[in-house]
């Protein structure tokens, strides 16, 4: 059985770095400004455009701001200056502003006899932001670069923190597989394990690459019951494109990511796509007996019209996360019509090429 405490919900690690000694005359340059917010007095024609206005014009606050920051920080010295970019910093990788920073983070690397926290801001932010413009085998000779220097630091005191190096592999990890590049990720596995010397990154890169193993292999068996009580066997889906999605009602993020799927599945009707949830919600202590949770989860989905087979994952052979290889909240994966696992863990966008893919 997985354990709440081993079955993870995934969030993306915020950087959070005490900046010294960084004496600099820097000024901006960013990469590229963020999408326009709507002409002032556009009458908005639903909800949905209502709240991509709303987001677009935080994303162009959030924009000046860091644009800024980063500004004064160039103008500044001493510790000053450090906390203004440490605060820029934390603000690129909190909101995920990576390519948007990318030119600023290229001119803080110019900077010689930088504090190695710094540069390891520096190069998070240089790398993602070269995975998400596409340039994904540079990218990963970014990587090794970085890992090569950190598995040699010339003092004990330059070796990269664990939580730096946590939150870069987490975030690029997933750029590249949202990329379907799982060839890449291994590699940028196999490097980083090599070089560090962190037992808590290499026990998570561990993780990470025996979840990849799970692609091109045929999908695991599940046989159980679903919470309407009707036998459920995986092995009757084979012919048809399936997309497993993992799922808790404590969990938020996967909660709400059923309404996203059910919009984007819904395409692909016509193509014999099947939709299984699975709600983990028993591997919680103190949790609901297995036929109380089958009620509320099916009040869930009746209230939103999603009528998908369900299934709770439970003990022993019932254990649908174990089985399946499921480590943390979100997650899903991908199997086409032979049945074999073709994705695993992809964001928003990613999962919806990926289910393109298999119902072709």
């Amino acid at each position: 059985m997985i354990h709440v405490s081993s079955l993870k919900v995934k969030t993306w690690v915020v950087l959070s770095i005490a900046l010294s000694g960084l004496h600099s005359a820097l000024l901006p340059a960013i990469a590229q400004a963020p999408p326009a917010a709507a002409k002032t007095g556009a009458v908005e024609e639903s909800l949905d455009a209502i709240e991509a206005t709303y987001q677009a014009e935080i994303s162009a606050a959030e924009f000046k701001r860091l644009e800024s920051i980063a500004t004064l920080a160039g103008k500044k010295q001493g510790e000053e200056s450090n906390e203004l970019w440490r605060l820029y910093f934390d603000t690129v990788v909190d909101e995920e502003l990576f390519s948007q920073a990318e030119k600023t983070a290229e001119k803080v690397l110019m900077v010689k006899d930088l504090p190695l926290d710094i540069r390891a801001l520096a190069e998070a932010t240089h790398i993602i932001a070269e995975a998400r413009r596409g340039a994904l085998e540079e990218s990963l000779a970014s990587v090794q670069k970085l890992f090569a220097a950190a598995a040699q630091p010339k003092d004990e005191d330059l070796i990269v923190p664990v939580h730096v190096q946590l939150g870069l592999v987490e975030v690029y990890l997933r750029t590249i597989v949202d990329a379907g590049r799982y060839d890449l990720a291994r590699k940028a596995i196999d490097t980083m394990t090599a070089t560090s010397k962190s037992e808590d990154l290499i026990e998570y890169l561990a993780g990470e690459k025996a979840s990849l193993e799970r692609i091109g292999k045929p999908v695991a068996g599940l046989k159980g019951m679903d919470v309407d009580g009707r036998p459920f066997d995986m092995a009757g889906l084979k012919g048809k494109p399936v997309l497993i999605v993992f799922w808790a009602t404590w969990d938020e993020v996967s909660e709400d990511q059923l309404d996203d799927i059910a919009a984007m599945t819904e395409a692909h009707k016509s193509k014999g796509l099947e939709v299984v949830t699975i709600n983990v919600d028993r591997l919680r202590e103190n949790a609901e007996p297995p036929a109380d949770l089958a009620v509320d989860i099916r009040r869930f989905l009746v209230e939103r019209n999603l009528l998908w087979k369900s299934l709770i994952s439970d003990t022993g052979d019932k254990d649908y996360a174990k089985t399946l290889g499921v480590r943390y909240l979100p997650s899903n994966i991908v199997v086409d019509k032979a049945g074999i696992v073709r994705h695993v863990d992809r964001s928003a966008q990613g999962l919806a090429t990926a289910v393109a893919e298999v119902c072709k």
